[in-house]
């Protein structure tokens, strides 16, 4: 449903915008300024500091910021609330009913809270997915185009733990948090064989 479809305002992509506009308000750089410092045009700088319509680009939500303030504490609160913008925007994280990794039992369990992971850091595009996953060497990625795909929409697990980890790494997982994610690993593969679907909405 789109918005003149009658869906409700994007309350998540308003905030976002809120705090994007209160930083221009407040440490003032034009935006002739401000595109000399990102890089990006001003009509882009404008649409990502916008209150509605389509949450902008990561990557350009972090160099308007960084362009206005060098506190890395407004690229944290802005990373948040861009995140929050994606969900409410994708609106699949609800659907997904995904547990906990403490909770998961079996491969269809950690199918879905592997989806939830991806959702939950805004669903960033699968290559950049697959640059953050890092490199096995100087060529090769450890996670491959293709089974990215396959692990968002559902439809296989990580190959194995190394993929799987470099997976949750992709997703902005910290290494002091993978415990309970390798544990549930581990459950999941130990349990029965557990029938599998894929998602009805592909990621590209």
């Amino acid at each position: 449903m789109t918005a003149a479809a009658g869906r409700p305002p994007a309350r998540e992509r308003r905030a976002l915008g809120v705090f994007l506009t209160s930083l221009h308000w407040i440490y003032g750089p034009s935006w002739a300024e401000l595109a000399g410092r990102t890089g990006l045009s001003v009509s882009t700088l404008q649409r990502t500091a916008r209150r509605s319509g389509p949450v902008p680009r990561e990557e350009n939500v972090i160099a308007y910021v960084e362009g206005i303030t060098d506190d890395p504490r407004a690229v944290t609160d802005a990373m948040r609330l861009w995140r929050r913008a994606r969900i409410e925007e994708r609106g699949r994280l609800r659907t997904l009913g995904a547990p906990a990794p403490a909770y998961v039992r079996n491969e269809a369990d950690l199918l879905a809270a592997l989806a939830a992971a991806y959702e939950k850091d805004g669903a960033p595009p699968l290559r950049t997915l697959q640059r953050r996953a890092g490199r096995a060497g100087t060529e090769v990625f450890v996670l491959p185009l293709a089974n990215a795909s396959r692990i968002v929409n559902r439809v296989r697990l990580p190959t194995d733990q190394r993929q799987y980890e470099a997976f949750l790494t992709g997703c902005n997982i910290p290494e002091h948090a993978l415990g309970p994610w390798r544990e549930a690993w581990h459950r999941a593969r130990s349990a029965q064989p557990a029938t599998t679907r894929a998602a009805p909405h592909p990621v590209a």
